[in-house]
């Protein structure tokens, strides 16, 4: 991204201009004392008169004028960095929120995503170097004017050796540039092995299998490596900046010979010499800051780039149809066929079926087959390569968002843990929280009990474990949970993918018992692995390798599908 876009795009210029302007009035300040502090030190070697107290007295407002605007221009940066962190990380959030599904799943997004996580702190760095930039400017300018006004020959050899002084610092600077992420890159494994010693999650691991001394053995090597090469780019980085202070020193020795000429013949005086010789030292140390500020302006523009791309990234496609709460049509797949992005075979290849209103069915196969992609597709998180998906008679991409919501409820395979109360988690597909009746009724019939299970946990209760307040809950019991939170639904269509994978066989014949009492007037997409559980369903559909090969109940896929007929009875044949 070029500054100027970004500059128009992202930076207000109400706030963005009064800083530069102060940047150059605090940059000014250095310039114009240079004289005054001479006239000072002349005064006070002479015994000092009014005009010396005069004199003093602006020297010191404009040092408190310094002061002052250095304060305004950090109050500013840091009322920017607030301001803009929370404008970015709105849009940052807003967008994530409208990204297309499938896009969400690609490694492009989380790679930008993280990217655009930066730019609050790089947006930050972009105005401080702004103003760092236009400050030194304007005190190197009128910094080498004030000296070519006292003596024009020194002023240009002034110039001279800080041209120099440049070139060679951004030489030796490419000789150390990366040198902390050359650093952290050579502790990265090290860093890896002392976690897998220090860390809880490894524990019962190292216990077990007693790699404690193997694990130690390797962290040993890999730091003793590191830290050769860690002491190689030190020893590097220690020469080149010796070598940096001795090009300093030289350069100060310098600027007392180009001075010493106009003090001897008499352009300038004793305090003169002096200011000049400060003001100049500085010049140089203002160069490398400036050659600084202009590096990290340039690489934060670049950086920063990552937020532009991750904003222009697809989003999904505006809705244009409606859904009516009273009519229920069912869902009918007209030969669709889908393929990831990236990949060259389809997963799933001209399926066709209809799933009617009010009736229980099981989708079954083998791991891979397409079973959470053809899931994904009935509710309109992907768009079919070919074919249509209808609810209602509509494309399902085409129904609004809040149409969706009333359409469908469904308990996916990976859940997401939400730091909520109980009851704020369960609720989370009603308009209204849920009260204890309708908890206490659901809970009753999926065996779940949060207050045996895990003592003092109540329906409002936090989730969270950062709070002291907060509790607990297994795998299972999150499980039984979002099957709730579908159960409270309204929705007509409820879809169920591996709800029962977290919890035992007890458990999963109480659950899968209710699940037809609880939504016996629902339509019920089933997923499941454990065929014993979806026996019961009306119909049974058998994907294999992305195709749909079968759709009938139990019985008559156990006659007439061979590779049912197979999965049935490998599962069954463990128990007997």
């Amino acid at each position: 991204m070029e500054l100027r876009t970004y500059l128009s795009r992202y930076i207000s210029w109400k706030e963005y201009v009064p800083y530069l302007l102060i940047a150059a009035v605090t940059g000014s300040i250095p310039a114009v004392t240079i004289n005054l502090r001479g006239d000072l030190i002349d005064g006070a070697a002479g015994g000092g008169n009014q005009g010396f107290f005069i004199g003093l007295a602006v020297f010191m407002a404009l040092s408190l004028l310094q002061t002052v605007c250095g304060a305004v221009m950090n109050r500013t940066l840091e009322r920017h960095r607030i301001r803009q962190s929370a404008r970015l990380d709105a849009a940052r959030l807003e967008k994530a929120s409208k990204i297309a599904f499938p896009v969400t799943e690609t490694e492009r997004f989380h790679s930008l995503w993280q990217s655009s996580a930066d730019a609050p702190e790089l947006d930050a760095q972009i105005f401080a170097a702004s103003g760092d930039i236009v400050n030194l400017f304007v005190k190197l300018a009128l910094s080498l004017f004030a000296l070519w006004s006292m003596d024009a020959w020194t002023a240009i050899g002034i110039i001279f050796l800080l041209t120099i002084g440049i070139l060679l610092n951004r030489t030796l600077a490419r000789k150390t540039d990366g040198f902390w992420v050359k650093y952290r890159e050579n502790m990265r494994r090290t860093n890896y092995f002392s976690s897998l010693l220090m860390q809880r999650e490894y524990a019962a691991e190292r216990k077990i299998f007693s790699f404690d001394d193997e694990i130690d053995r390797r962290y040993r090597a890999s730091f003793s490596n590191a830290k050769q090469e860690n002491a190689k780019l030190g020893r590097g980085r220690f020469q080149i900046e010796a070598v940096m202070q001795l090009l300093f020193a030289f350069y100060g020795v310098m600027i007392v010979l180009l001075l010493l000429r106009p003090l001897m013949s008499g352009t300038i005086t004793i305090g003169l010499f002096t200011s000049a010789f400060y003001a100049a030292v500085g010049l140089e140390q203002s160069c490398k800051q400036m050659y600084a500020a202009v590096y990290d302006l340039i690489g934060s523009v670049h950086r920063i780039g990552g937020l532009s791309s991750f904003l222009n990234l697809e989003e999904d496609t505006p809705a244009k149809g409606s859904f009516a709460d009273e009519t229920n049509e069912g869902i009918e797949f007209c030969d669709v066929t889908f393929t990831y992005p990236g990949m060259n075979k389809p997963v799933l290849e001209h399926i066709s079926f209809r799933l009617e209103p009010g009736r229980h069915y099981a989708l079954v196969g083998e791991n891979g087959c397409g079973k959470s992609t053809l899931v994904k597709l009935l509710v309109g998180l992907y768009q079919p390569d070919s074919g249509e998906v209808l609810v209602n008679g509509k494309p399902v991409h085409l129904l609004l968002p809040a149409d969706r919501r009333r359409l469908f409820s469904v308990v996916f395979q990976d859940f997401y843990q939400y730091p909520l109360t109980i009851r704020e988690n369960v609720s989370l597909c009603m308009d209204v929280p849920a009260d204890d009746k309708m908890l206490d009724s659901v809970f009753d019939r999926l065996d779940f009990h949060p207050m045996a299970a895990s003592r003092e946990v109540g329906y409002d209760s936090d989730l969270m474990p950062l709070y002291k307040t907060s509790a607990g809950l297994s795998g299972g019991e999150w499980q039984k949970m979002t099957v709730a939170r579908c159960v409270l639904s309204t929705a007509p269509i409820a879809i169920l993918d591996e709800p029962n994978a977290a919890l035992d066989p007890i458990a999963e014949a109480k659950v899968y018992e209710a699940y037809r009492g609880l939504l016996a007037q629902r339509m019920t997409l089933f997923i499941s692995h454990r065929l014993g559980s979806v026996r019961m369903a009306d119909e049974i559909l058998v994907l294999k390798d992305g195709a749909l090969i079968a759709k009938a109940p139990h019985e008559k896929l156990m006659v007439e599908c061979d590779y049912y007929a197979e999965l049935f009875n490998t599962q069954k044949g463990m128990y007997v």
